[in-house]
């Protein structure tokens, strides 16, 4: 080996020097910067020649350049981002949440409970007197507009987070779109032998963003290029091409965006349950499932509260001698044909029949065939109970009682469950009649009758029957739900004067014949048309009960605080039945007082806000743990990298005094000639 092979000797070690001082540098430069991944050197020795007497090496080569990366913790990383997106974002929107209710600061809806049950007191105290009865009308505005304000409140949060996801659907579409354009890049790098590590670095930087946002799964491809897969399996990134998500306005939620999937057809496929974590995951919950749950206490609340005050209020008498008004007004029933149905039926509009049967549960009529219906409650998951409902009739008073007479006068004939009774007849005298001046004990009579009868007793049958006050009409119920749950009242002299016998009978299950009427828990609704298998239509009565509550009453002297006309202005005690509702179990509520029902709506937001928070604390302790890991084995330690700028340095001092050292003989050899 001659002077010529020592100066290639010394060259390698020269331009390996450098550019391992370049690498250094680089690391150096990109101290801060997010995603980089410290880059390293091999090094390795030059083929050899044949010498005498043996082999003689030829320098040094840089093998690779390649990143010091741990894959496996780099997915673990990417599904730490995927749950701290979803648990950033649900811990954010529920504190939010439960500042719309301002009960910290004594003025939220608990608040105006208490002052609207607490003016209804200082009313009964002096019932003669008109300024507390203005304090009570004050005081239910205020309460009714406190339930405006949280509805709206609840709406807004809604439609912002609605927007939320749609520039999240178009942030993952831009990072997948960026991770198929990295992958050409590191696909063209690899295929010409080199090593694209800074492309490498600012895809998994991508993917980790994109974790973020939705789950996502990766698959590393042989040529270098990444697939990328969310929504349990669902392509975004295929290599080099991608899929994009798109945001489809739900006719089934209020015209909210699902989150669809672009398969190239007519209308991108919903995979709004597919997806598992992230962002958009925290999102979909929060509005789909967090908000809808809390207007949903809030409605039934309103709802349960107009109701039962109405009811009571109906019955006493103002000042002004005036009675059978309600108090609060705003009660609606909401319906809904699914937007997956494909027959041509439809359901019209519905209206409130029996108030004191309102349960302020979401009903279904499903449809398995064309004429073949059943009935759901969909908040229990258990069907309904067959009715029979009458009409409105004058209800029984002192002044003008209903009249029974005994023998073929008054009889009745009632199917229930299927079982046909045998004739049933009423208590009463043979003239001129027992008189029954409580609409109570008339349904108790009916009660007891029917559940006399040998025939259904025999059958297991049994009713229950109230009167609804409000509306003035009969209900008959079967004491069994669902199945061949069913009442009708087939026969006897009494339907007529009991409004029985131009009724309505609902079974939990039936055939359907167009058009038909349902009357389920004191709602009526109309089916028409001809729905086809599988349809739906969806029914309730709480659905915008806080949105829509209102005062009905504008003069105060028309509230009813006395039980009789007679006892105006002194007697209290419809009032005071009025102020014993705050203290009252409702039904319609779980069986929870106005107050405890409120609290439980309240407390179960807390106690998912804390939860969040709590899972936020805990998932960003453990991404901290994980990217200290990651530092250890992907960061730029700059001691570490001055540490190796030196080494460096040096060695590349020292293939420069090899060179001229080299250089120097050479001058010599050369001078020998002369």
């Amino acid at each position: 080996m001659g002077l010529n092979g020592l100066l290639d000797v010394a060259k390698t070690a020269l331009f390996t020097a450098q550019q391992a001082l370049t690498v250094t540098g680089h690391n150096i430069s990109n101290v801060n910067t997010p995603g980089f991944s410290r880059q390293e050197i091999t090094l390795t020795e030059n083929p050899p020649v044949d010498g005498s007497p043996g082999q003689v090496g030829t320098g040094v080569q840089i093998e690779q350049i390649r990143r010091a990366v741990d894959v496996f913790l780099n997915r673990e990383i990417t599904a730490s981002q995927e749950d701290l997106g979803r648990f950033t974002i649900m811990q954010d929107e529920l504190q939010r949440l439960e500042g719309n209710f301002g009960d910290t600061q004594d003025q939220g809806l608990a608040a105006q409970l208490n002052q609207f049950f607490q003016s209804l007191q200082d009313a009964t105290t002096t019932p003669s007197e008109v300024s507390p009865r203005s304090v009570v009308l004050q005081n239910a505005s205020m309460l009714s507009g406190t339930f405006h304000q949280i509805t709206a409140n609840l709406t807004d949060t809604s439609h912002a987070i609605d927007t939320q996801i749609g520039v999240t659907i178009s942030e993952i579409n831009g990072f997948t779109k960026q991770i198929a354009q990295l992958n050409t890049q590191i696909k063209s790098a690899q295929a010409s032998g080199q090593n694209a590590n800074d492309l490498q670095d600012q895809r998994d930087l991508a993917i980790n963003n994109l974790a973020t946002r939705i789950d996502v799964t990766t698959i590393d491809r042989p040529d270098g290029t990444v697939s990328v897969y969310a929504a349990r399996g669902l392509v975004l990134v295929d290599q080099e091409t991608t899929r994009n998500l798109v945001g489809v306005e739900s006719s089934d939620n209020h015209g909210f965006l699902d989150v669809g999937y672009d398969m190239g057809g007519t209308r991108p496929v919903s995979i709004n349950g597919l997806i598992t974590s992230g962002r958009l995951r925290g999102l979909l919950d929060v509005r789909d499932q967090t908000i809808p749950s809390v207007q949903q206490g809030i409605d039934s609340l309103a709802g349960s509260l107009l109701t039962e005050v109405n009811q009571i209020h109906r019955t006493g008498y103002g000042l002004d001698g005036s009675t059978g008004q309600d108090f609060f007004s705003g009660l609606s029933v909401t319906t809904k044909d699914s937007s997956t149905n494909v027959g041509s039926g439809s359901i019209g509009n519905g209206v409130v029949t029996a108030p004191s049967l309102l349960t302020f549960h979401d009903y279904e009529i499903r449809f398995n065939g064309s004429s073949n219906y059943s009935i759901v409650d969909a908040t229990t998951g258990t069907g309904i109970r067959g009715n029979y409902t009458g009409t409105a009739l004058t209800p029984p008073t002192v002044d003008a009682p209903l009249s029974i007479v005994t023998g073929v006068n008054d009889t009745l004939v009632v199917s229930v469950d299927g079982t046909t009774s045998g004739t049933i007849t009423l208590n009463g005298a043979a003239s001129p009649g027992q008189p029954y001046t409580s609409d109570d004990d008339l349904a108790a009579e009916l009660q007891s009758k029917i559940n006399a009868d040998s025939t259904l007793v025999a059958a297991g049958r049994q009713v229950a029957v109230i009167f609804d006050n409000t509306t003035n009409r009969l209900v008959l119920r079967s004491n069994s739900i669902g199945g061949t749950s069913s009442v009708d009242v087939t026969g006897g002299t009494a339907r007529g004067s009991l409004g029985l016998s131009g009724g309505i009978s609902t079974a939990a299950t039936g055939t359907y014949s167009a058009p038909q009427t349902f009357q389920v828990d004191g709602i009526a609704v109309t089916v028409l048309g001809a729905p086809a298998a599988n349809d739906l239509f969806s029914f309730n009565s709480r659905e915008n009960a806080a949105r829509d509550l209102s005062v009905a009453l504008s003069d105060p002297s028309k509230i009813a605080l006395s039980s009789t006309r007679a006892g105006v202005p002194g007697n209290n005690q419809n009032g005071l039945a009025l102020v014993a509702l705050q203290s009252k179990t409702i039904g319609g509520l779980g069986d929870q007082t106005f107050s405890d029902a409120y609290s439980n709506t309240a407390t179960s937001l807390g106690v998912a806000s804390q939860q969040a928070g709590q899972s936020f604390n805990a998932q960003q302790a453990q991404l901290q743990q994980l990217q200290t890991y990651q530092s250890q084995v992907s960061g730029v330690s700059i001691d570490e990298e001055l540490a190796n700028l030196l080494t460096y340095q040096r060695a590349f001092e020292a293939a420069s005094r090899l060179i001229t050292t080299a250089d120097e003989m050479m001058q010599t050899l050369i001078a020998l000639k002369q």
